[in-house]
């Protein structure tokens, strides 16, 4: 029996992939979601050899360390550090995820709690550590969703206290929050797109979807959208409000010129 151990990790906003993959000389063809470094690599880093280890580094800054321990994950990015990728420790202290895959002795390994089994190859692996960095992105998602909506429920309370004009600072960095937010959202819409190296067949689809139910990619970026729905139409309420504030403004002032239009006549 054989556990394969998975630490995934929010280390920045986004991983220059094409500069990682020069310095590793790996081949870089095209758009790619991650770039896999290999034993081999690793062992140049370490210093020792150990065919097990294997990181995957993903474009919207995870990266998922496959059978590492705690001072081999941070001397790895101490060592990105020094090849000038950006790392935030802070982030990584938030935001991480840890799974163990478990191979029998008949090379078998169980996906879910069912009793479905599959034969184990490297590219479950892949695909483990793949749903893994994609669970970690969205979690890191959600907490600030969470935020966002929090803030944004703000508006109301000013719209029905009439405080728009004594906080508009803060209305103004509240909306800047929702904006940036929601650009960052369509930013992440391949995360439940399935890479092109698991999707070449049946079995391959299979597999990444069921280690996909495991994290409940689907059900949890439903429920994102729909939390983000809320946030379009908290927004949409307020600038509504304001649009028709104006409207009652210009109306009032074309009032106030219509009446002073008569008694200008007269005075004259």
């Amino acid at each position: 029996m054989n556990i394969i151990t998975f630490n995934t990790y929010k280390a920045a906003t986004k991983f220059p992939l094409l500069q990682i993959a020069a310095y590793f000389n790996l081949s870089q063809d095209g758009w790619k979601e991650f770039i896999k470094i290999e034993s081999r690599e690793i062992e140049k880093i370490f210093m020792y050899e150990d065919s097990n280890k294997l990181v995957y580094i993903y474009r919207y800054g995870c990266i998922t360390f496959v059978n590492f321990n705690q001072h081999e994950i941070q001397y790895f990015f101490d060592y990105l550090a020094k090849i000038y990728v950006d790392i935030d420790h802070l982030l990584i202290s938030k935001f991480n995820e840890t799974h163990f895959i478990t191979v029998d002795d008949n090379n078998k390994v169980k996906i879910s709690d069912d009793d479905e089994e599959y034969q184990y190859g490297r590219l479950i692996t892949d695909m483990a550590a793949t749903v893994l960095a994609k669970s970690t992105e969205l979690h890191k998602i959600e907490a600030e969703l969470t935020v966002v909506l929090d803030e944004a429920e703000k508006l109301i309370n000013y719209l029905h206290k009439g405080k728009l004009r004594a906080n508009s600072k803060m209305v103004i960095s509240i909306i800047a929050q929702c904006t940036r937010f929601k650009f960052r959202t369509v930013e992440s819409v391949r995360l439940l797109d399935r890479p092109p190296e698991f999707d070449k067949t049946i079995e391959t689809r299979k597999i990444f979807d069921a280690i996909g139910n495991v994290f409940e990619l689907v059900d949890r970026y439903s429920s994102v959208l729909s939390r983000t729905d809320v946030l379009d139409s908290i927004t949409e309420e307020y600038f509504s409000f304001k649009s028709n504030q104006s409207e009652r403004r210009l109306l009032m002032f074309e009032i106030l010129l219509l009446a002073l239009f008569p008694l200008k006549y007269f005075l004259t």
